[in-house]
């Protein structure tokens, strides 16, 4: 019992679960305290129904765990120089367990997301976990060596939590309300992109500046 503790600890550890909180708490009040009272204002009504817009959060958090499991992964020897004492893979998760949580979480999470695109009947936006995925698999593997460009991926990434919640509903909106939801339109992508652009600046000055703290390392294995 205390081994299996120990492990679900360091697995918590390994995916960031304060950062999937905050993943979650995003895309609640992206729906809760902008797009809501914005659809009242107009009379109109949010289309996506709660279970589907919950399995839509937990796919997008899913992802996000397989992202941070697949990042700890490749970056366990640059860790042992930047932060021995609070790395998780080599030390609490053999390799080879962070990668296969990283295929579970992730699998699950582009699963999720395509059946909530498919439910809702906007297949195609599938398409986006499979390449979120995607972007995390390449990010941790050769993107994060690139001076900024893994630093502007990972800030988009951020940015598109909240925004891709209004991604889910636009296409709704249109179906149900016509003419009259392009009024009010412009000012949900305002209101949710100013949002999803404060979190892609604050996101990349914090990459940039971590970046700058994980010189030593990085420079060590020639990241």
């Amino acid at each position: 019992m205390v081994i299996l503790y120990g492990h679900i600890v360091s697995v918590l550890r390994l995916i960031r679960w304060p950062n999937l909180l905050i993943v979650a708490a995003t895309q609640i009040l992206t729906r809760q305290c902008i797009l809501a009272p914005l659809l009242r204002g107009a009379n109109m009504d949010i289309q996506v129904p709660p279970f589907i817009f919950f399995l839509l959060v937990i796919s997008t958090v899913f992802i996000a765990a397989g992202g941070y499991a697949i990042n700890d992964y490749f970056d366990r020897k640059i860790d042992m120089i930047n932060k021995p004492d609070s790395m998780v893979v080599g030390t609490h998760i053999y390799p080879r367990h962070a990668m296969a949580w990283h295929l579970i979480f992730t699998i699950t999470g582009v699963i999720l997301g395509a059946f909530v695109a498919i439910r809702l009947g906007l297949a195609y936006l599938s398409l986006i976990f499979f390449m979120v995925s995607g972007l995390l698999w390449f990010y941790s593997t050769t993107y994060k060596s690139e001076l900024l460009l893994g630093n502007i991926i990972v800030a988009l990434l951020t940015a598109l939590v909240p925004f891709i919640v209004l991604v889910f509903e636009i296409p709704l909106l249109a179906k149900e309300y016509g003419s009259p939801f392009r009024e009010i339109s412009k000012y949900l992508i305002f209101w949710i992109t100013g949002f999803s652009l404060f979190a892609f600046l604050l996101n990349l000055t914090r990459e940039i500046v971590k970046d700058a703290q994980d010189f030593e390392g990085d420079q060590a294995y020639g990241k």
